[in-house]
């Protein structure tokens, strides 16, 4: 069922319209297909934010190669169940359910939904799905923090790097001591 909102002059009318089997059967499809080419899912809440707000989000993930849907929550459990997660998703009772699909890195989508639930107190993160398994509110928060791949590559060669280095500075040390021990016999001779 959709909701509309009319506004005529000072009065505002709620309009209910019920989603047709075809159409609930193509989102859950829809679902499905995003559910299979994601390398990870988070699942927010967002209850009172402004649509421009919500759009502000969407372009954020864009730039990651993620993308926002907003569902219902009996149809995102569907396709979940479909997909093979016994397990119900997390999801608030009250509102609607948002699922951000991470296509490419799973650690920018849940940093940019991180920062986004920062600075907006309604939106909040339920929970996730990364490698066949549902993650709590928690789990995702914590793989939000963890740095980029890029930056974690980077402390991986610095770190076999150093040892190197010290070897070399140690070996350099040695031979210049050697140098100046063969200069002052030189000199005194």
């Amino acid at each position: 069922m959709f909701l509309f909102i009319l506004s005529v002059g000072n009065h505002r009318f709620l309009i209910k319209k019920m989603i047709s089997k075809e159409k609930k059967g193509q989102i859950v499809n829809d679902l499905l297909e995003d559910i299979k080419k994601a390398k990870a899912i988070y699942l927010v809440s967002f209850l009172g934010l402004k649509v421009s707000d919500v759009n502000e989000l969407r372009q954020e993930l864009k730039k990651d190669n993620a993308n926002a849907k907003v569902v219902k929550k009996n149809l995102a459990q569907v396709a979940f169940s479909q997909s093979g997660y016994e397990e119900e998703i997390p999801y608030e009772k009250n509102g609607s359910l948002m699922v951000n699909f991470a296509f490419d890195d799973s650690f920018k989508a849940a940093k940019s939904l991180l920062n986004f639930s920062k600075k907006n107190e309604k939106f909040q993160i339920l929970g996730g799905v990364a490698e066949g398994k549902i993650l709590s509110q928690d789990e995702v928060i914590q793989l939000a923090k963890i740095s980029s791949q890029n930056v974690l590559f980077g402390r991986l060669v610095g770190s076999t790097a150093s040892p190197v280095q010290q070897l070399l500075y140690v070996l350099n040390g040695n031979i210049q001591k050697l140098v100046m021990v063969l200069k002052g016999i030189e000199a005194t001779k």
